[in-house]
């Protein structure tokens, strides 16, 4: 398994939890978990987890606000009940380990807000609507001394693994990230997970992070609307990065129907290194070389291929879950903490603002000194 890259090299919140919480998760062997949200993607998670019931998983719990689907999904996955309102579970289940929280974005923020005390947390990403909501749960969940994850799911995806081991092992400075995340675009005029740069951008800007091992000082951006969405259907960004480095990232849902793109670029000082998501292929291209050719003097192209993975790797999603499970379990860590979904979170805010203003913006961390951070 790939070494990964550290993003801070400072203790976050939840990372050494004490107290109650941490005897009893301790004392068994494996987790009751509650998932909030079963639509198109909340449902993947109640299928993941029940596959390790009986291992990992004790108690499985599905809540949807429509009840009719509740008891659909707690049926289909051998869930042991089922409730169509946080209130209920939190009154009822008393040994609740961990709630995953996958309802639109809109209602990240007072869906965890009512668990964090409760419970460790995972919610999909983005980790809040707002960077002042982010903020106000990254300080919850140090209070209330719980792990909160946020599911920026790529970190999981092998390839990436294997783009960060070739970096590490290699001793490669990046010098630039460029990144294509493109179609498909959301369903109708459904905006309770926002424009292009909440669903989409906020990916890629937090695997920039990850490879720069540094936060963003400033951003340019462009987006761009259509007539019948309230939000924004592209967005171009350039961040700048300490030591003269940048990451220009495009999410765009303007592409036909069926066209979808995930992909990112890595340059360095002698290579470039590009990797497609989809295909969960790698690339390394090390540079040209020139020869002479009778009278001709041209060019030979030395590309190495690295590794080309398949489908039959383990699914992203399930080693989300299983970090997000050992890290209740170990009181350690996650390997998306909610101060990463903090972060990428405000860069995305920052770019959308960049993008009204017309003009570059300057990107202040101070707030994190707050927490633990210089």
């Amino acid at each position: 398994m790939a070494e990964f890259l550290p993003l801070h090299k400072s203790g976050m919140p939840g990372q050494k939890i004490k107290g109650e919480a941490f005897l009893r998760v301790l004392n068994r062997m494996s987790l009751n978990i509650a998932v909030i949200g079963v639509g198109r993607w909340g449902r993947n998670h109640v299928r993941v987890l029940s596959s390790l019931q009986g291992d990992a998983v004790n108690r499985l719990i599905v809540v949807d606000v429509d009840p009719s689907r509740a008891k659909e999904i707690a049926s289909l996955y051998g869930a042991d009940t089922y409730y169509d309102n946080v209130e209920d579970l939190v009154s009822r289940e008393k040994d609740l380990d961990a709630a995953i929280v996958t309802v639109p974005t809109v209602h990240h923020y007072s869906v965890v807000k009512s668990l964090i005390e409760r419970c460790d947390v995972f919610v999909e990403k983005p980790l809040a609507e707002t960077p002042e909501q982010g903020y106000d749960l990254l300080k919850a969940a140090s209070r209330s001394n719980r792990i909160l994850m946020v599911g920026h799911i790529e970190r999981f995806n092998p390839i990436v693994r294997v783009a960060e081991n070739v970096v590490r092992t290699g001793g490669l400075r990046v010098l630039s990230f460029t990144s294509e995340r493109l179609g498909p675009g959301p369903a109708g005029n459904y905006t309770l997970n926002l424009g292009v740069g909440h669903d989409l951008l906020v990916h890629d800007v937090d695997i920039a992070n990850l490879f720069f091992g540094d936060l963003p000082q400033r951003v340019y951006a462009v987006a761009f609307h259509t007539q019948n969405f309230p939000y924004e259907v592209e967005v171009q960004a350039m961040f700048e990065y300490p030591g003269a480095r940048t990451a220009q990232l495009t999410a765009s849902w303007r592409t036909a129907p069926n066209y979808k793109r995930r992909s990112f670029s890595l340059r360095t000082e002698s290579s470039v290194i590009t990797v497609n998501y989809i295909l969960r292929r790698i690339i390394i291209d090390n540079g040209i070389e020139g020869f002479q050719l009778e009278n001709f003097k041209t060019s030979l192209h030395k590309e190495t291929i690295g590794i080309e993975l398949s489908y039959q790797q383990e699914e992203p999603l399930k080693l989300e879950l299983l970090d997000f499970l050992d890290s209740v379990k170990r009181r350690r860590k996650p390997r998306v903490s909610v101060l990463e979904g903090y972060i990428a979170l405000k860069c995305v805010a920052k770019a959308l603002e960049s993008a009204k203003k017309g003009s570059p913006i300057e990107i202040s961390w101070e707030e994190l000194k707050d927490v633990g951070m210089s």
